[in-house]
């Protein structure tokens, strides 16, 4: 049974993995994981090397679904 997240924990894993996407460069020890995490998440972030694992390898789908729900939502302006 998978783990259920709430909006806002959905919204910092997708602010984490843009930040990651920007950064990230395979083979390049120096934009590895570990120093996208020490130089850019965790200044925003702060959470363990960890967590932050855990958020990048957390599947798109759940974000996906947290924004077809607010298709349903009425809009004011």
């Amino acid at each position: 049974m998978g783990k259920k997240h709430h909006k806002n924990m959905l919204l910092r894993i997708q602010r984490v993995c843009e930040i990651t996407q920007q950064h990230y460069e395979p083979g390049n020890l120096q934009k590895c994981y570990k120093a996208v995490w020490e130089n850019y998440v965790y200044e925003k972030y702060p959470m363990c090397y960890r967590t932050y694992l855990s958020y990048i390898s957390t599947p798109l789908g759940e974000l996906r679904a947290l924004q077809s729900d607010d298709d349903r939502q009425l809009k004011l302006f």
